[in-house]
């Protein structure tokens, strides 16, 4: 009797991985019709009196005027709303509006946006809560904790989010990224007890989504799922999401981009993004972030520029590494023949191709980035937490030649 192939997409799991951790906390509720019943949903979390956070663009969408009366149909109250989250939010914007909510008498948040409001929201509920400085909350699994730090982490106050875009998945992550711009850097905070305790994934909340924001954001998502599966801190788990998040990228986001109006293509978007989400990342994320922090690019625009380099650069870095870009390129679809550097090279150009059919730039220097910054840009991709999960460990050289590719 002949030998049945292997499954393709189980090359990682030819053994047992000695050890991972995985938590999704969050309570998912998704369809059409979902905002009016905020309220209902967000009491089950412990919500009473509700901070609403937002931006200015999203308020002036009416978006906002309805989570409110979603909330107060659910029997709860608006303690206030703080809508001067900006595009890349800070440690300033974070501490008003920490103490914005202070002032309202607030129990609760509810962030209504993008990824920069979800964090805004993430890191002010720390504040809020804890109290200290935004910059005190960097870190990893730093939190107050009992049993004198090495106990069950302290909750937050109830934390629901409704994304607006199909993106950062930050409504199902324990991590946020705020800016220092003092500094200039992100600083990366992320333990449990900021995962959220709700997200609502309702399509009607991406509806008046720009084309150019659905494909930026929507290129973050494919970044978040290829990132985490060939991350050296894969999972199981993480593998099943991923793989299932570039399905529904690979069917929806291009329809999603150029037709604004196709509801089954923003809401499954919303749901691939909601899936991609990890903090196993790499070299693409370590790029990105110091690329927001010195020139604000951005960060779904930087993924998009900076992803191809970094898949051909990881192929090559040995079969292993390379068999996981196997994985995805024969579900996107591309040939994944030949050498690691075949396969890197064609899922590479399938990535390009797909960037620019939906309209984002493919180099640095069509967004601000000019070839001085380099070495800054080095500094802080060495230096960010990203590159320890990178499959390929990039030395310094390496970096300034992926930056150089770019732009």
């Amino acid at each position: 009797m002949a030998a049945v192939d292997p499954d393709p997409l189980a090359r990682q799991m030819v053994g047992f991985k000695d050890f991972y951790q995985y938590l999704s906390p969050t309570r998912v509720i998704s369809g059409r019709d979902l905002i009016g019943s905020a309220g209902f949903e967000f009491m089950k979390e412990g919500a009473s009196r509700v901070f609403l956070v937002t931006d200015e663009v999203i308020r002036g969408t009416g978006l906002v005027e309805r989570v409110e009366e979603g909330v107060r149909d659910g029997g709860l109250e608006v303690a206030g709303i703080y809508d001067q989250v900006p595009q890349d939010s800070s440690t300033e914007v974070v501490e008003s509006c920490a103490a914005a909510a202070e002032d309202a008498g607030a129990d609760s948040f509810l962030a209504v946006g993008g990824g920069s409001v979800m964090d805004t929201a993430k890191v002010a509920d720390a504040v809020f809560t804890h109290g200290g400085t935004a910059r005190e909350q960097e870190g990893f699994m730093l939190m107050p904790r009992d049993g004198d730090g090495m106990g069950r982490p302290l909750e937050v106050a109830p934390l629901a989010c409704i994304p607006t875009t199909a993106g950062t998945g930050s409504e199902v992550s324990m991590a946020a990224v705020i800016k220092d711009h003092e500094e200039k850097v992100k600083l990366e905070i992320a333990d449990f007890p900021l995962f959220p305790r709700l997200a609502i994934l309702d399509p009607d909340a991406t509806r008046t989504l720009p084309p150019a924001i659905a494909a930026a954001t929507g290129m973050d998502a494919m970044t978040h799922a290829v990132e985490s599966y060939v991350s050296t801190d894969w999972s199981p788990h993480q593998d099943a999401r991923a793989l299932q998040a570039l399905r529904m990228i690979r069917d929806n986001l291009e329809r999603a981009v150029e037709t604004p109006e196709d509801e089954v293509a923003r809401g499954n978007m919303l749901i691939a993004a909601n899936m991609a989400i990890s903090i196993a990342l790499g070299s693409v994320h370590a790029m990105s972030h110091p690329a927001g922090a010195h020139f604000g690019v951005p960060h779904g625009v930087a993924n998009a520029i900076h992803l191809p380099h970094v898949i051909r650069f990881n192929a090559e870095g040995g079969d292993d590494i390379a068999d996981r870009y196997r994985d995805v390129a024969e579900l996107l679809g591309v040939e994944s023949g030949g050498s690691g550097a075949d396969v890197g090279d064609a899922l590479a150009g399938y990535v390009s191709g797909l960037v620019e059919r939906i309209g984002l730039p493919l180099r640095l220097s069509q967004v601000g980035v000019p070839e001085s910054g380099i070495p800054a840009l080095v500094e802080g991709a060495m230096g960010d937490g990203t590159t320890l999960l990178n499959p390929r460990e990039p030395s310094e050289s390496d970096y300034e030649e992926l930056y150089a590719k770019a732009l």
